[in-house]
């Protein structure tokens, strides 16, 4: 199952989807983690690695602090859907692990609602940034609820 992410009324396949690799969310956890040193479990793969709960909440915060300098900067078109691919998987990854039948405490629970957080701030900015038209659409919407929606979600919502 490949993900999908809509943006500005267009469907744009996830990174890991264009670039062949498609969903790999629902291995198998008897692997450890690919960062040197840990012989810890593995619960998720982000990117190319398959990573242990500190090691991904780790690589989501760098991939999250650098969306948020990609948000200051101007970027084209490949870049902009580079950075929402990236975010959209650190998102779906730290929903998996949430709700998967494995033992989290409050301060696990709290970081990966943090990043899920985060990851959907930063993907509604960019998406803004990268259309403005978008957000004054939403604005001008006679339906409150829709205020901040882009089109192709509302489309949904109706």
């Amino acid at each position: 199952m490949g993900t999908s992410m809509i943006s500005a009324g267009k469907a744009f396949a996830s990174l890991r989807a264009a670039q062949g690799k498609g969903d790999q969310g629902s291995m198998v956890l008897t692997e450890t983690c690919s960062r040197m040193d840990c012989s810890k479990q593995m619960v998720t793969a982000l990117g190319e690695e398959e990573l242990c709960f500190d090691h991904f909440c780790a690589r989501s915060y760098e991939l999250l602090e650098r969306a948020g300098g990609a948000t200051e900067s101007r970027r084209d078109a490949a870049g902009w859907v580079e950075v929402l691919c990236q975010l959209d998987e650190c998102a779906r990854r730290a929903l998996e692990i949430a709700l998967r039948q494995i033992e989290l405490n409050n301060l696990e629970r709290a970081r990966l609602l943090d990043i899920l957080l985060w990851s959907g701030d930063l993907i509604n900015e960019l998406r803004q940034k990268q259309n403005p038209r978008e957000k004054t659409a939403a604005k001008d919407s006679p339906r409150p609820e829709l205020q901040g929606v882009t089109r192709a979600e509302s489309g949904r919502a109706n």
